[in-house]
């Protein structure tokens, strides 16, 4: 019931159109106990003789009810399905902003798919649990005590006889509803490990088509969607099986009020319009009753997808701006790393183990080392993608966890070895994060990108789409409009994350060009991929297993020799085949 309440107050904003909708469902109650009690009178007294004049009068009330009956219909339908739609807007809105408030490290132990099938597909399931099943449980329980008084003042004592099946009800709909929940819940599971099977192959048909695993992929997603279909039959199998069942337990109501209320109209205790009356009553009674059945179907169906969807509403924040965080003023002394510390959650092992050093304001500082020495992790921890588990980072002295993370990233420019563009223009991809876009510095920008040649050769310029992830273009393309928007946000500290990685040597070297225009007059962090292109950085921190193993310039380091003249002598002797670089750089 916890749960439950918790969906129910997603309804709470929209409290009036509520209030409205059950005075509609008042109405239509009333409307339908009228129906049954209007049986009576015309049994009793029009069809027998006894007062013709309701045979004119009755058919009015009739059409009249009926009008009433619609437009109360009408009024709750629209307004529950308004509430209903408003209800999965509030919360899909929530959980996406719960989701991009959340850390790197939130994502890196979840699968992209499950995340989207708690979006999408739960979200809807909790829908039906707060506006349809509301619906039918507010109606249909207002039936019930309209058409409880009908039959209860026509014959009491048939009344009881008919309700004694009622206590049987409850059980089949507490069973059913547990085994709907059981079902829903791993339903849903299954849905998550298809949507991220969906998800990979897409994102990853390149690599499927090339080492011919179709067929694999197919059977792969044949397994899930099996998996899913199993668990979407036993949800219909207890749907079906709950109507039948009711059905049954109805039937015994009305044998009983048959059997003995027509003894009674045999024996002349009552009259046949009385019994014909009740028995519409009893009827359209054990009618919202089934429903109930139905409803409860949903909302246990609700309940599971609202676990799932408040699991991710309710994962703390890693990295949250504190109450009394201050805006970062403009960098102008150093970044500074103190005995840095991380671990990421649920592991023993450290990533990074008291790392300490500065770089100052205008020095161009690069990382080395080889895959999985922390490189990628250490320069995370600067725009607070994640935060240390000791030590600090400082910028101009302050703790960056006491700063609000939109000021301090306003201060910082990040390139990627993994490009993200977005679906959308090449122009809105180079502005992003700036409104309004002006168009004559984002073409000023490009060109000192290298991009502005390449660009005005699409079809529609700087107004060409992209595609999902920048699929017409280049790698070389996409990393001068990564280079392009960088420069456009014209932040004083620079992360370069292999920002030259997987190059030919003519896309390298236009990228090279921009990156170096792209320095100019900035604090810049670099990770290396070719370490000749830091020989002139002013200094290299050369990482091992999460620590410091050496750090110099590179004149320094070579003749000092150990890990980086290591390196450094290997991809040397490496320059006659393809320069794939020795670290293999996939994130550190």
């Amino acid at each position: 019931m916890g749960l439950y309440r918790r969906l129910l107050g997603f309804l709470m904003p929209y409290k009036g159109r509520l209030i409205t909708a059950i005075c509609c469902m008042v109405v239509l109650a009333a409307c339908t106990a009228a129906m049954a009690w209007m049986l009576k009178p015309v049994l009793d007294e029009a069809l027998t003789g006894k007062n013709t004049h309701l045979i004119y009068l009755i058919p009015l009330l009739i059409i009249g009810l009926y009008l009433i009956k619609g437009a109360a219909y009408f009024g709750q339908a629209y307004l529950m399905g308004y509430i209903g739609q408003h209800v999965i807007f509030d919360m899909r809105n929530l959980l996406y902003q719960r989701l991009t408030a959340q850390s790197l490290s939130f994502f890196a132990h979840r699968k992209t798919g499950e995340l989207l099938a708690r979006l999408s597909y739960d979200v809807s399931l909790v829908q039906a649990a707060v506006s349809t099943a509301v619906t039918a449980l507010m109606r249909d329980a207002i039936s019930i005590v309209f058409l409880l008084g009908v039959v209860f003042v026509q014959d009491w004592l048939l009344a009881l006889i008919a309700m004694l099946v009622f206590p049987a009800v409850i059980y089949p709909i507490a069973r059913f509803g547990r085994k709907m929940r059981h079902a829903t819940l791993d339903g849903q599971a299954a849905m998550g490990d298809l949507t991220s099977l969906l998800e990979e192959t897409v994102s990853g048909i390149r690599v499927v088509k090339a080492f011919g695993m179709e067929e694999y992929e197919r059977s792969r997603f044949r397994r899930f969607t099996g998996d899913f279909l199993v668990h979407q039959l036993r949800v219909f199998r207890v749907n079906a099986l709950s109507f039948p069942i009711m059905e049954l337990l109805a039937g015994f109501g009305i044998a009983g009020v048959l059997f003995y209320g027509g003894m009674r109209v045999a024996s002349g205790e009552t009259t046949a319009g009385t019994l014909v009356s009740f028995l519409a009553a009893v009827i359209m009674l054990y009618e919202p009753v089934k429903r109930l059945s139905r409803a409860n179907n949903d909302i246990q169906q609700g309940l599971a997808a609202g676990e799932r969807v408040f699991e991710v509403i309710d994962e703390p924040v890693d990295v949250e701006d504190k109450p009394d965080a201050l805006s970062a003023a403009p960098f102008s002394q150093c970044v500074s790393f103190n005995h840095v510390d991380l671990r990421y959650a649920g592991t023993e092992k450290s990533v990074l183990n008291d790392v300490s050093f500065d770089v100052a304001a205008g020095e161009v500082v690069a990382l080395v080392g080889r895959s999985g020495a922390g490189k990628t992790s250490l320069v995370n921890l600067v725009p607070r993608f994640m935060d240390v588990s000791a030590g600090s980072v400082l910028i101009d002295g302050v703790d960056v966890r006491e700063l609000s993370q939109q000021s301090l990233r306003n201060q910082i420019a990040l390139v990627t070895q993994e490009i993200i563009l977005f679906n959308d223009t090449i122009l809105n991809n180079i502005a992003y994060g700036h409104d309004p876009i002006d168009r004559d510095r984002v073409e000023e920008i490009a060109r000192a990108a290298n991009a502005h040649e390449f660009i005005c050769k699409l079809p529609q310029g700087y107004d060409t789409m992209v595609g999902e992830r920048g699929v017409i273009l280049s790698g070389g393309q996409r990393q001068r409009i990564s280079l392009a928007r960088a420069l456009l946000k014209d932040a004083p500290i620079l992360i370069l994350d292999e920002a030259t990685s997987a190059l030919d040597t003519e896309s390298e070297r236009l990228v090279q060009q921009a990156i170096d225009r792209l320095m100019q007059g900035r604090t810049v962090i670099v990770i290396a991929h070719r370490l000749s292109t830091i020989r002139n950085a002013d200094r290299i921190v050369v990482l091992e297993d999460g620590h410091i193993a050496q750090m110099g310039c590179h004149e320094e380091l070579l003749s000092a020799g150990g890990l980086y003249a290591e390196l450094y002598h290997l991809q040397f002797e490496a320059r006659e085949v393809p320069d794939r670089g020795v670290d293999g750089e996939n994130g550190g």
